[in-house]
């Protein structure tokens, strides 16, 4: 977990949003996805809070709906409340599709990103086509299972459905190539959750995006974290 770790509460008009917070440097924020939280990043905060300050906040639970750019303009609202203003930015799953339309829409507020296995395009499965994905990603982190699946209980069943349902209803194949932010793109070679063969996708729509990928799952932090936090200091440092 780390030595130094903060909680802070900051105000989004009528809401709190919980966020950690660790080190002292350069900002840089780490959005966990579906179903996750600031744990889920937490075996990385040895190698990268080194010279930055960690911001990790929690990310709304789904709704329903949610129009284009509102889980980027979510974000923007943050780094206001938090008094943030031009941060790294680095991403998992669903945080990645929350970082991915920050970087489209205010790419004077990025300076770099990392997404981790990002969801914004549509692999074309049903929900119920992700049911054995799921369960293989679970069993690469047995592990950590206790962790993950008190996550997923804290977040909700109902929202963890609706969160599968929009990523499978928001492409952001057109927004990507608005994205100037130098970018890294990290993939788990095994991941069946978020398939590695949209990686070359990513890495094509993107302007200024490498491509790592690393022999684990969907969840590098978890199951990969040296290799992870390796390949985010090289990129970040550079």
């Amino acid at each position: 977990m780390g030595d130094g770790l903060e909680v802070r509460r900051v105000q989004i008009g009528d809401r709190f949003v919980l966020q950690h917070e660790v080190g002292d440097g350069r900002p840089l924020v780490l959005l966990h996805g579906l179903g996750g939280s600031w744990r889920w990043w937490s075996p990385l905060f040895p190698a990268l809070a080194g010279g930055r300050r960690l911001y990790v906040p929690e990310l709304p639970r789904p709704p329903v709906a949610l129009p284009s750019d509102a889980m980027g303009s979510w974000v923007l609202h943050w780094l206001d409340a938090a008094g943030l203003d031009r941060v790294d930015v680095a991403a998992h799953s669903l945080g990645g599709l929350f970082a991915a339309e920050l970087a489209a829409v205010a790419p004077d507020r990025v300076s770099r990103l990392v997404l981790v296995a990002p969801a914004g395009i549509p692999c074309g499965r049903s929900l119920s086509g992700r049911v054995l994905p799921l369960t293989t990603a679970l069993f690469d982190l047995r592990r950590r299972l206790p962790m993950v699946v008190g996550d997923v209980a804290r977040t909700g069943l109902v929202a963890v459905a609706r969160g599968i349902s929009l990523v499978d209803g928001r492409d952001l194949t057109e927004e990507l190539s608005e994205i100037s932010a130098p970018t890294l793109l990290v993939w788990g070679e095994r991941d069946r959750l978020v398939p590695s063969s949209l990686a070359r996708e990513w890495q094509r729509l993107i302007p200024q995006a490498r491509l790592v990928l690393l022999d684990c799952g969907h969840v590098p932090m978890l199951e990969a974290p040296d290799e992870l936090a390796a390949a985010m200091r090289g990129f970040l440092d550079a």
